[in-house]
């Protein structure tokens, strides 16, 4: 493994990693965030998580962050870690982030969030596609 490719994902890394372990270790607090997103999806996808405790589903979600994270840093299958991480981050920032709802900073602040995330999953496609051997 080059130095230069392990700098690379270790910094496309590092938000999933640190992120990932923040929601596990406070998915209490954040639980309430996940009811505003489901609200979003369609009635057949709600119905069948709608008995999941809102707080599991934080910890799953950074669960699978901080490991996909950490697989993707150490270059341990690092397109399969990628593609995850992708896959989670796209209905993250569609129902994360809809600036198209929104108005004046509001607005302003959630396409920055939208872009940046798009950005993120920009570099992990390239990860998945190409490989990072």
């Amino acid at each position: 493994m080059s130095l230069a490719k392990f700098t690379a994902r270790s910094a496309l890394s590092a938000i999933f990693v640190t992120g990932g372990l923040a929601e596990f270790k406070n998915a209490d607090q954040l639980s309430g965030a996940v009811d505003g997103l489901l609200e979003k999806l369609p009635e057949s996808v709600r119905s069948q998580i709608a008995e999941v405790d809102p707080s599991l589903l934080v910890k799953v979600s950074g669960g699978t962050m901080l490991t996909a994270g950490s697989l993707l840093a150490l270059g341990i299958k690092p397109r399969l870690a990628a593609t995850i991480l992708a896959a989670q981050l796209v209905p993250v920032t569609l129902a994360g982030h809809p600036f198209w709802e929104k108005n004046g900073d509001e607005k302003t602040g959630e396409q920055i969030q939208f872009f940046k995330n798009l950005g993120l999953i920009g570099g992990l496609l390239v990860v998945a596609l190409d490989g990072a051997k």
